[in-house]
């Protein structure tokens, strides 16, 4: 993957993501990086509900949580 569209500021965050083993977990993470804050909030809902539908997550529906 070609992450040269990337600015310098992220090369910390490159280092990081070099290090994380699983493929597919480096791959989400290589995909997110340069996202707006907005698209990275929508990313973390999605990972939210994702994961609530595995049961990994409690469900805040019927949790009372909001």
């Amino acid at each position: 993957m070609n992450l040269e569209y990337l600015d310098s500021p992220h090369d910390h965050d490159l280092l990081l993501v070099s290090q994380i083993n699983s493929r597919p977990l480096r791959r989400l993470v290589q995909l997110a990086l340069g996202l707006s804050t907005e698209s990275m909030d929508l990313l973390t809902a999605l990972t939210d509900r994702l994961r609530t539908a595995e049961g990994a997550l409690a469900d805040p529906a019927t949790t009372g949580e909001s």
